[in-house]
């Protein structure tokens, strides 16, 4: 840029007319009165002038891509340019930016081979993410260190925390229970990866492998922070040294993160600023499944994974010596034909549409059956209305020709199946609810049912049920402990696969509050006995007492 329009855009500037996009060539430029200004420079990304008395001062304090001359295009910044030659090398990846964040497009499929190797595997395979558009990925080009640093030890096990240069988004190494490291575990491919509850493939440590398409020396990834994630060396191949908690350093070229071989194994938290949303860096985007997410199959190994987009794919598995596959294609309009080969040679095929996911995974969606292998109830999940009217005795929609299951999973009586109303779960556990026996359900009386439920479940006493818990056998008998195993992805309401004890105690008082038709905080034989609840002072006078 020549420094007479450099002098242009610092007018400009000082009016408030270009601190936000590139101005036309046929845009008038006003009469602004602007002080003496003898040269005018870049320093870094900023616009600096050099006044009468030779002091240097920034008069524009946006970085100097979203500042143009008349008639040019936004520079990118030194970030941005280094940015473009990290993503550039892989041709699938789509790159641009406006001035403030780095946008990366991409499918999340690298071209290497995925998956083989993996011995805790929970039966998701990889397929394309719409990380197009509105839904890219967005990093900082101007990273501003934290005043908080924020560390993945106990923050972000939910959804991304980097961006490998391929476009394949990088998880928190500890998996979402906070507590397993999935390297470790054996849940990674020999890449580093897998693929989440939307069959969204990631990394969850560094994927220093880039290095081979990138060049020794460069980075393999970008935090979400904005900075730079580079592998075990530095640019002159020394070994990276005086790394701080977050796997990071700055020796006089800025700062910037390496991997390491054991954890955090790269950015071990944020040395910039992030916003912490639920669990996650926020924004950033949706994964998008297209099948309901699946449960983990014990004792299998993944020894074999094969095809293309264009052609599906074939992944192969084994279990105690005996082989299974799933064998899929993603159409372009995202449905997509899976073809289930279980241990026992039996051969099922399914048919699927695409469903969208919340941001870092989520339930949601419909559950159609699977191979023994799977898994998979048979019914669909519910959603909360649903599942409410469900508990007070409300009717349920179940597959054709197959007898619903009851809390403890046998089948229901005859009398309460399809579409027919059954006894509202209150009412047929009110004696179980009902520890001081008055014959009345007390609000304290079910959160202590939600506690003992929890508790049971709860077998490393951490706060927290992962998918091994409430799928195994509860401690306590409980009341409610069949309910939650059953419909364990309608409870956990922030999708992050494990239900927390808010989380139970939660759904208990909605499901309290809405049988509790007059809002006495008590819930008689009688209002348990009305199909559908209530709730609201509907069905009584609110806040008439009831005898105990």
């Amino acid at each position: 840029m020549k420094p007479t329009n450099l002098l242009t855009a610092a007018s400009l500037a000082l009016a408030g007319n270009l601190a936000a996009h590139t101005i036309d060539h046929h845009d008038a430029i006003p009469h602004v009165a602007v002080p003496k200004i003898e040269f005018a420079t870049i320093t870094g990304n900023r616009l600096v002038l050099g006044k009468k008395d030779g002091k240097l001062t920034a008069l524009n304090t946006v970085p100097v891509a979203r500042v143009a001359a008349v008639g040019s295009t936004p520079l990118p910044s030194a970030s941005a340019r280094l940015m473009q030659s990290a993503f550039g090398a892989f041709p699938k990846v789509k790159t641009r930016s406006d001035g403030r964040y780095f946008y990366i497009e991409s499918d999340s499929i690298p071209d290497h081979n995925m998956m083989v190797g993996i011995t805790a595997w929970q039966q998701q395979v990889p397929i394309p993410q719409p990380y197009t558009g509105n839904n890219a990925w967005q990093i900082p080009l101007n990273p501003v260190p934290a005043r908080n640093p924020l560390s993945a030890k106990n923050n972000f096990f939910r959804g991304a925390i980097a961006l490998a240069v391929n476009g394949v988004p990088i998880f928190n190494p500890i998996k979402n229970n906070g507590v397993t490291d999935t390297f470790t575990a054996g849940e990674l491919d020999q890449w580093g990866g897998h693929c989440g509850r939307a069959d969204d493939y990631h990394y969850h440590i560094a994927p220093v492998h880039l290095q081979n398409q990138v060049g020794r020396g460069k980075p393999v990834a970008w935090a979400l922070d904005g900075y730079a994630i580079y592998g075990y060396t530095e640019a002159n191949g020394a070994t990276a040294r005086n790394l701080d908690r977050f796997n990071g350093h700055d020796h006089g070229t800025g700062y910037h993160y390496h991997a390491t071989k054991t954890y955090p194994y790269l950015n071990g938290g944020f040395h910039g600023e992030v916003q912490n949303s639920g669990g996650q860096v926020s924004p950033q985007p949706r994964a998008s499944g297209v099948r309901p997410y699946t449960r983990p199959l014990r004792g299998a190994k993944i020894t074999g994974f094969t095809g293309n987009l264009q052609n599906g794919y074939s992944l192969k598995y084994d279990v105690s010596g005996r082989t299974g596959y799933v064998n899929y294609k993603v159409a372009a309009d995202r449905t997509a034909t899976f073809t289930f080969i279980d241990t026992s040679g039996r051969n099922t095929t399914e048919n699927y549409t695409p469903r969208q996911r919340r941001q870092g995974g989520g339930g949601g969606g419909e559950r159609r059956p699977r191979p023994s292998d799977n898994r998979r109830p048979q019914n669909r999940e519910m959603s909360e209305d649903e599942l409410l009217d469900f508990f007070l005795g409300g009717k349920r929609d179940q597959p054709s020709g197959k007898r619903p299951r009851s809390d403890n999973n046998r089948p229901t009586p005859k009398g309460q199946e399809s579409g027919e109303d059954r006894k509202p779960w209150i009412a047929a556990h009110l004696t179980e609810l009902d520890t001081d026996r008055d014959g009345n359900v007390s609000k304290a009386e079910m959160l202590a049912e939600a506690a003992k439920t929890f508790a049971g479940y709860d077998r490393n006493r951490d706060g927290k049920l992962t998918a091994d818990e409430y799928n195994g056998r509860s401690g306590a008998r409980s009341a409610m402990g069949g309910f939650v195993k059953q419909h364990a992805a309608e409870f956990d309401r922030d999708g992050d696969q494990v239900i927390s004890r808010d989380e139970v105690n939660a759904f208990a008082l909605r499901m309290f509050t809405k049988a509790d038709r007059d809002q006495n905080n008590i819930v008689t034989n009688e209002e348990a006995s009305t199909r559908g609840g209530g709730g609201g002072g509907k069905g009584g006078k609110k806040g008439q007492k009831r005898p105990r």
